[in-house]
């Protein structure tokens, strides 16, 4: 179990815990503008958002590129049209796991892979280089007194103590 949030500051949590956190996010605040609606935003609050499969390769990349995460699998099927394929696929969800299908699975890989051996990309996110991958940031807005939230793909340090 991680340390709860007691206040401002940088937290190494789940990302489950990072979106159940009541603090405003950036997500959030785009629900509450046009052409959302704040009642769009309290029905999220209140009953999350559906799988998205976009949002599933976004993860299942993040895990593969940053070494934390969601674990994944990849389906035995190349789309989600057939009922055992849609078994298997809400299986992953309600085991917490990353859905993905194998075709996604490649350009996935093909991507950490051209990531990681970029000269200059693959530096930026080596842990060897001093850095933490998804980190959530908490503070408190000064003028209106909101507690907001953030989450960063990769925090790294500058040196001398500076982030």
């Amino acid at each position: 179990m991680t340390a709860p949030v007691t206040g401002p500051g940088v937290y190494d949590i789940p990302a489950d815990e990072y979106h159940a956190h009541p603090a405003l996010s950036s997500s959030g605040a785009r629900r509450l503008l046009a052409p959302s609606c704040p009642a769009k935003f309290a029905y999220e609050r209140e009953h999350g958002q559906p799988p998205k499969r976009v949002f599933d390769f976004g993860r299942a990349a993040h895990r593969r590129v940053l070494g934390v995460g969601d674990d994944t699998v990849v389906m035995e099927a190349d789309n989600y049209r057939t009922d055992a394929a849609q078994q298997q696929r809400d299986k992953a969800y309600a085991d917490g796991k990353v859905p993905i299908l194998p075709k996604e699975d490649a350009v996935i890989n093909a991507m950490a892979a051209a990531l990681k051996a970029h000269p200059y990309a693959g530096a930026l996110f080596d842990p060897a280089q001093g850095g933490r991958a998804e980190q959530s940031l908490f503070w408190t807005d000064p003028e209106t007194g909101v507690e907001c939230r953030a989450r960063l793909d990769w925090l790294r340090a500058t040196g001398g103590g500076r982030l």
